[in-house]
């Protein structure tokens, strides 16, 4: 198991600018102007995160995004610096900053398109442990050659489903004045074109600007043993 020492340890090799508040309570610095507050006094009880209110109300419920941290088990509690960094990407999702996509989610999607043309193909992506690593066929949703349509009241309230991803037959990727309409109600956005694959990718925000994407090959997770 892993003892508070070393979880501290982790912490602060992965993370030199953390300020030690006292034995149980540091504070990381994730983005310039937004710190992270980390509480181990009941550890190996699931510690208290605790971020700043302004970035709390545009992001809601974080162990929502990360199953690893929801479920704790005190007797095999998870690396707390992956839970960091789980959370640090997800905030990065969720503002429309920079996208995280798992190697199988891009694969998935492009099989996807393949399969759909020459209509055009669309789902909804749910973001695990700071990646966007499952995708969800919004039910009822209908494609032709030039759209793909999705009823938003037909899916119910999941708030991990932060990501929109259609393909174009054609090999552009920019947005249509329709996709934007759609990009409104998602913080990320991914269009895939023709030949469908990683090299003809468009990834926006909701208000339509590109924004960057990082392919992870592995969950966070995957590599904490």
């Amino acid at each position: 198991m892993h003892t508070k020492e070393s979880q501290i340890e982790k912490i602060l090799e992965n993370y030199p600018e953390t300020m030690i508040i006292d034995s149980n309570k540091l504070n990381i610095q994730l983005f310039p102007k937004a710190s992270l507050t980390i509480n181990f006094n009941k550890y190996p009880k699931k510690p208290k995160l605790t971020l700043p209110k302004k970035i709390q109300r545009v992001f809601g419920d974080y162990e929502a995004f990360i199953p690893s941290f929801r479920h704790w088990d005190k007797l095999n509690p998870p690396l707390i610096h992956l839970i960091i960094q789980a959370l640090k990407y997800s905030i990065e999702m969720v503002a429309g900053i920079k996208v995280h996509l798992l190697d199988k989610t891009i694969k998935d999607i492009c099989y996807m398109a393949k399969s759909s043309f020459p209509k055009e193909m669309f789902c909804i992506l749910r973001i695990i442990n700071g990646v966007l690593a499952e995708f969800v066929i919004a039910p009822g949703s209908e494609a032709s050659e030039i759209s793909a349509i999705y009823y938003p009241t037909r899916m119910g309230h999941d708030n991990s489903l932060i990501a929109s991803c259609h393909s174009h037959p054609s090999k552009n990727v920019k947005a249509s004045a329709a996709d934007l309409q759609t990009f409104r109600k998602f913080s990320v956005n991914i269009i895939i074109g023709a030949p469908y694959n990683v090299s003809n990718l468009g990834v926006y925000n909701l208000q339509g600007h590109p924004i960057p994407f990082e392919i992870h090959a592995f969950d966070l997770f995957e590599q904490q043993n």
